[in-house]
């Protein structure tokens, strides 16, 4: 009886690890086809395209012109892109892990366009940028407000 006990406690303990045992190797794909196709490089341009959206960014547009606005704020979201890739990357992987096996985000990784899950890739896309959406929305207006805060600073006065 203490015997069918420990197998089941055993058994217990092996299933409620296996999800995370299971999504390690997924995670650590993910990460590697995100670095690897430098699929965050979008940070940046939705950073601009956020920034131009604000009250602040008209504020430099109306103290130094479009072009100068859109370099200051070019600028600073340069500056501050370290501080933030990190978890835009992370966030990237994790909305990929979710969609994708092991396998498939190992092929992708290494053989981008000619990897055999391209499609699916395509077909996906829609889902995870939904994820990474809902995940990364914190980080990116965290990011365009470090930027606009520090290219309002840098403004020359008139």
């Amino acid at each position: 009886m203490q015997a069918l006990l420990r197998i089941s406690i055993f058994l217990i303990v092996v299933s409620g690890l296996s999800p995370a045992a299971i999504a390690q190797p997924a995670n650590a794909a993910a990460t590697e086809f995100v670095l690897r196709q430098n699929v965050g490089s979008n940070l940046k341009t939705l950073g601009l395209a956020t920034a131009r959206k604000t009250q602040t960014f008209a504020i430099l547009v109306s103290g130094m012109g479009m072009l100068g606005a859109e370099r200051l704020v070019s600028k600073e979201l340069d500056y501050h892109a370290p501080q933030f890739q990190g978890q835009w990357n992370d966030n990237l992987a994790k909305a990929y892990a979710q969609n994708f096996t092991s396998e498939e985000l190992n092929s992708l990784a290494s053989e981008g366009r000619n990897s055999r899950y391209f499609g699916k890739l395509s077909e996906k896309q829609a889902v995870v940028g939904d994820s990474m959406q809902r995940m990364s929305a914190p980080v990116l207006t965290a990011y365009v407000s470090a930027a606009l805060n520090s290219a309002l600073s840098r403004m020359p006065a008139k």
